[in-house]
């Protein structure tokens, strides 16, 4: 909506040097037309939010008169009064109606001669007129793009997306934790929006239309449906603003979008509560029983085919997915995973089963037909899931969402869906051997359970007694030594075995002469009283002490 303010710093206005004598305060009041009038009394009132233009020449004489004139004016809601000087009023106007346009917070302003208030009307109708049509139009297309977000189901990304590229500032949708569940920085950096966003977001109460700072604006909107509520849509300040659009489509047209983006992410989620929510909870509810082994093959098998995902006579390859890190990933993490996960196999065409678990974890019971090159079809799930977890993926903690990291490891394939828990426990094995690792993940797009062999093993069983007392029956002498003496025996041989008893490399591993090599397998055969040319007790040996390792690894965590 165009202001008094606006009005007076249009040129046609400026040019006359107006003065704001009366209601400074009031200069945001909307002016929806502006009327000239030569005579202003309490019969003939202006209609509400017109500006009226006048040279006062039949104003009252009498002081007793001016007051109710003014309430008159102020009761009509008027968003001001205009008064030429030089005819009535030469150089400036009597104190008696400046205070009463004060008492009654009528804005009042003196313009300077000469001026035409009939061309000055003119002029500004003209600007309120072309402001009200670029309303309407803009108001058009929002209506247009956000019914066809409802219509087509947009994700909440989407349509947050939508909500930046209209209102040209950025955008967050929170829950109601004030987590970050979709955003948008209009060209702004992520990094600046998201740091610190539950903080900053606590701060903004429901329904507000000014930061705390009272400086630029923020604008808020509810989420929700059936007095259920779940989230909240944010619309930030813009820092750049570009563009010529008119002060009444920047006022206005921000709440309208952010008012329908709300409504749409409202009726999508209702949609998908009815419909995609529960094929979700269905397939997620299979894949639980094929885990749990709560079904027999045949009756899964039964399911599945109820369900339109027939596992008969094809590949099944199970997959975990999760985010990378040692701390467990709270809901919202999960729930953003889960819908990468969904969108991946919609986009990548694969038939799957999919579950979010209680750790944290996504599994996936992917279908590959028999004529079908699997590696193929996992290679581009797996560039699809990263990629998509780039683009969506916002860290709980508030921290950059640049390259997000999430763990892909695949089980071996099997035949039929009565092995399906077989290669699913695989997957999510392996995934364990990654999460207890202290390596880096490496750029492969995912692990292989067959990739873990003895190190994954030993990860695995990191703190089973039975792995403990092996490790003690075999190197427990020689640890007890190292403790006595202050020698580190225990990594000779560790560097021994690792060289696969070659002994010029072991003592380059090692940093020691080869004599003195010599001398220390000679002196750890003694206290292990075993031969180190028997392969076998080299092979129990080598398993022991990289158990060893992995178990002071995870000590050390």
């Amino acid at each position: 909506m165009v202001s008094l303010a606006d009005v007076l710093g249009f040129d046609v206005v400026a040019r006359s040097a107006p003065e704001v004598v009366a209601g400074k305060e009031s200069l945001s009041v909307p002016v929806r037309w502006v009327h000239p009038s030569e005579t202003v009394s309490a019969s003939q009132m202006p209609q509400a939010q017109q500006l009226l233009l006048t040279i006062g020449d039949n104003f009252p004489d009498a002081d007793e008169e001016i007051d109710p004139l003014f309430a008159s004016l102020a009761a009509s809601g008027v968003s001001g009064l205009v008064i030429l000087l030089g005819r009535r009023y030469e150089e400036s106007l009597p104190e008696e109606i400046v205070r009463a346009a004060e008492r009654n917070r009528v804005p009042l302003v003196t313009l300077q001669p000469p001026a035409h208030l009939n061309q000055i009307a003119e002029a500004v109708n003209l600007v309120i007129a072309d402001s009200r049509l670029a309303v309407q139009k803009a108001t058009e297309e929002v209506h247009h793009v956000f019914t066809e977000l409802a219509l087509e189901g947009a994700s909440p990304w989407e349509v947050v997306h939508q909500i930046a590229l209209l209102s040209g500032r950025p955008v967050v949708l929170e829950n109601l934790a004030h987590q970050v569940l979709a955003y948008d920085s209009a060209n702004e950096d992520p990094a600046d929006l998201l740091t610190g966003w539950e903080d900053q977001s606590r701060q903004i109460p429901t329904n507000v239309s000014a930061s705390p700072a009272g400086q630029e604006e923020w604008l808020t909107a509810t989420v929700g449906a059936r007095g259920k509520d779940w989230g909240r849509l944010l619309l930030l300040p813009a820092r750049r603003r570009g563009g010529t659009t008119t002060t009444e489509v920047q006022s206005e047209l921000p709440f309208l979008i952010l008012r329908r983006g709300a409504e749409t992410l409202a009726l999508n989620q209702l949609i998908g509560a009815s419909e995609e929510y529960a094929e979700r909870q269905a397939h997620a509810a299979l894949l639980r029983a094929v885990l749990a082994h709560s079904l027999t093959a045949k009756e899964a098998a039964l399911r599945s085919r109820a369900m339109g995902l027939p596992l008969e006579n094809c590949q099944l390859i199970g997959i975990a997915v999760r985010q990378h890190g040692s701390h467990r990933p709270s809901r919202s993490e999960v729930r953003c995973l889960e819908d990468i996960v969904v969108t991946a196999l919609q986009r990548q065409r694969v038939r799957a089963l999919m579950a979010a678990l209680d750790n944290g974890v996504v599994a996936i019971l992917m279908a590959v037909g028999s004529q079908e090159d699997a590696a193929k079809v996992i290679d581009s799930l797996s560039r699809a899931l990263r990629a998509l977890t780039r683009e969506c993926f916002v860290p709980a903690s508030g921290g950059s969402p640049k390259d997000p990291s999430i763990i892909i490891t695949v089980g071996r394939p099997v035949p039929s869906i009565h092995d399906a828990r077989r290669t699913l426990t695989s997957a999510m094995q392996a995934l364990g051997v990654v999460l207890r690792s202290d390596q880096p993940i490496d750029n492969r797009l995912y692990i292989r359970a067959q990739d873990m062999r003895l190190p994954g093993l030993l990860r695995l069983l990191h703190d089973d007694c039975r792995m403990q007392s092996f490790v003690e029956n075999e190197l427990g002498p020689l640890l007890e030594y190292d403790a006595r003496h202050g020698t580190r025996l225990t990594s000779v041989l560790a560097c021994y075995l690792e060289a696969g008893r070659n002994k010029t490399a072991a003592a380059e591993a090692a940093k020691m002469s080869r004599p003195s090599l010599y001398e220390r397998l000679e002196r750890i055969q003694r206290i292990l009283a075993l031969d180190l040319d028997d392969p076998r007790s080299c092979l129990s040996l080598h398993v022991a002490t990289q158990a060893l390792q992995v178990m002071r690894q995870h000590s050390a965590l």
